[in-house]
């Protein structure tokens, strides 16, 4: 639920919420053939649940199969499981080694668990660098399904996550590219992978450097088409050279989608393929159509579609409220609400977090009590080279500071007394000489 608010991340939930008893969408689709999914996350631990498809009456699926075709009859009946899960989120079991449960639906129209394992990250290759359980991970924020960022050994480091069929492959194509690229010689181009992560066992996904750079601009053509003919002299042929695939970093040109990767023992061969795959292809990114930079496909870069499922009241819980929990409630009603809000993308909450944090702005800005912070020089005052060191540049103390220590006494006063007054002094006992 990020992106409702950006400061709003799971490491600040973790302190402001009851965080064990979260649970986070972070992940759905519709297959119309296989079934409806909902992938969830709870406290660093992953239950993906399938649920019987649904075909709308008189609807053609082939002749349509993009999810963006997908009727309002359709978006209900995705939700409306969603909803049932509301209602079974206290004995959903997270943290075993069933990662998948079937949804299925009784004779008297309610709803079990069926659980199992699936292993869906099949590698191309063997795994050539060190494996990081899951669990020695602090997850900081979930983009989507697939592409997750945490900490590691007190270093960020950016997840690319296998939890379905689908990312599995990617994931294992990651894998085999990085391996390609180091092999070469040319991983310095990459943010290099640094570990295999797995759980239970079984490796889910890969753990990178952090994808952090500038997103590529015109002025970036020399040096991007001299780091792609350096690594075609290496024999790898990129997967992708679109704009939100390169990056500029302090270190030089970043590739992304090394998933896409090729090696070419024959070079005759791989320039062939070259002059389209990389250079038609660069000369598209850099052409008159790039007007302004491109948004990376980073997770840095892009909103979090992840939001957490509130729990149901209860007679034996008790009710409360924090601004952090109502956001929660507010994102959940929009994204489960018919009609027009009833969709999969995220535009209706990202046009209230930018207009809430314009507003925000607009009034600390035109607040009559607010100051402006002044502005500041940084020149630093150095002293000159001939200053003379002699005695007589050091003062006596008792030539600066009065003998007399004496209240001070401003001409006005904000209040009756200040720091430096002493009070009278009060006697209780009579002196003697009284």
């Amino acid at each position: 639920m990020e992106y409702a608010s950006k400061d709003l991340t799971i490491r600040k939930l973790r302190r402001t919420t009851d965080f064990k008893n979260l649970t986070f969408r972070i992940g759905g689709y519709t297959e119309h053939e296989l079934g409806r999914f909902y992938h969830l996350w709870k406290n660093g631990q992953v239950l993906s649940i399938q649920a019987e498809p649904y075909r709308r009456p008189g609807f053609d699926y082939l002749k349509s199969p993009s999810t963006q075709n997908l009727g309002s009859s359709d978006k209900e009946a995705f939700y409306y499981l969603q909803e049932v899960l509301q209602t079974m989120l206290d004995n959903l079991q997270f943290g075993t080694e069933n990662n998948w449960a079937h949804l299925v639906r009784q004779k008297d129209n309610t709803y079990s668990l069926i659980y199992t394992r699936k292993e869906f990250v099949r590698l191309k290759c063997p795994v050539w660098t060190k494996k990081v359980n899951l669990d020695d991970i602090e997850i900081t924020r979930i983009v989507d399904c697939a592409l997750w960022e945490g900490i590691h050994e007190g270093m960020e480091v950016d997840l690319f996550m296998g939890v379905h069929a689908l990312w599995s492959q990617f994931v294992a194509a990651e894998s085999l590219g990085h391996k390609l690229m180091n092999e070469a010689g040319v991983s310095h181009y990459t943010y290099k992978l640094l570990a295999h992560v797995y759980k239970s066992g079984m490796i889910i996904g890969v753990m990178c450097e952090p994808i952090i750079g500038r997103r590529v601009c015109p002025t970036d053509r020399a040096v991007v088409f001299a780091a792609v003919a350096d690594i075609q002299r290496h024999g790898i042929l990129l997967g992708s050279l679109l704009p939100h695939d390169i990056l500029i970093t302090e270190e030089g040109v970043r590739f992304l989608n090394i998933s896409g990767v090729q090696f070419y023992k024959d070079h005759d061969k791989l320039a062939a393929e070259a002059e389209t795959s990389h250079w038609a292809e660069l000369a598209q990114t850099f052409g008159s159509g790039m007007i302004a930079p491109h948004t990376p496909l980073g997770s840095r870069a892009r909103d979090a579609l992840s939001y957490v499922i509130p729990r149901l009241p209860s007679p034996g819980r008790p009710v409360y409220t924090t601004p952090e929990l109502a956001m929660m409630r507010f994102v959940w009603s929009v994204m489960t609400s018919p009609g027009e809000f009833a969709r999969t993308d995220v535009l209706p909450l990202l046009k209230f977090r930018d207009s809430e944090q314009q507003r925000k702005k607009s009034a600390v800005t035109h607040d009559p009590n607010h100051r402006r912070r002044a502005k500041i020089s940084r020149k630093v005052l150095i002293a000159p080279l001939d200053c003379s060191e002699s005695e007589n540049r050091f003062e006596e103390l008792d030539q600066i500071v009065p003998t007399d220590d004496e209240p001070y006494n401003p001409k006005r006063r904000s209040s009756q007394h200040t720091p430096y007054e002493r009070p009278k002094r009060k006697l209780l006992l009579p002196r003697d000489d009284e």
